[in-house]
């Protein structure tokens, strides 16, 4: 049987702490809402953001609700675990051989995180998402064969670049 969560974690408000000021409940706020945001950006979901803070969904919800600073901040905390996940598909380009995780699942994330930048605009069934994921680890190998310089940006889309890849291998 599942244990009862305190019930500061279920965000019923002043009750919930017995004993405690105005200005200690605050605090405490306060304390919780910095451990979600900290975990929030390394880990990029609401979830383990609650986990870390040991809130409850609901106490998120009306933390975002109900405080303008903490909604503006969880926004910028998501802007920032979406560019980690640009600095992994970069390095990927850069560093082929190194040992990594899945360039599928990479891309899953950069599509959730960065719509506009990372989700093709067209629809690509599986066999063309394979090929293509195919010529984009042909190329960074070549990339890293012929030296040419990889601190240039990519392009802003993502889209041009597949395109781009595909091309070449077609001409």
């Amino acid at each position: 049987m599942k244990e009862k969560a305190p019930s500061f974690v279920k965000g019923e408000g002043n009750a919930s702490f017995p004993g405690k000021s105005n200005a200690q409940r605050k605090e405490d706020a306060a304390k919780r809402k910095a451990i979600f945001l900290k975990a929030f950006e390394e880990w990029g979901t609401v979830r383990r953001g609650c986990e870390a803070a040991g809130v409850s969904r609901e106490t998120y919800s009306m933390w975002h609700k109900t405080d303008p600073d903490f909604a503006k901040s969880t926004d910028l905390m998501k802007h920032s675990f979406a560019e980690s996940l640009e600095v992994i598909a970069l390095d990927r380009v850069k560093n082929p051989d190194k040992n990594r995780g899945s360039d599928v699942l990479l891309l899953g994330l950069l599509n959730a995180n960065m719509p506009a930048k990372y989700r093709p605009s067209v629809a690509m069934d599986q066999d063309s998402a394979k090929e293509l994921i195919t010529e984009w680890r042909k190329a960074s190998q070549a990339v890293k064969k012929e030296g040419v310089s990889v601190d240039e940006p990519l392009p802003v889309s993502v889209e041009d670049t597949l395109t781009e890849i595909l091309a070449r291998k077609k001409g």
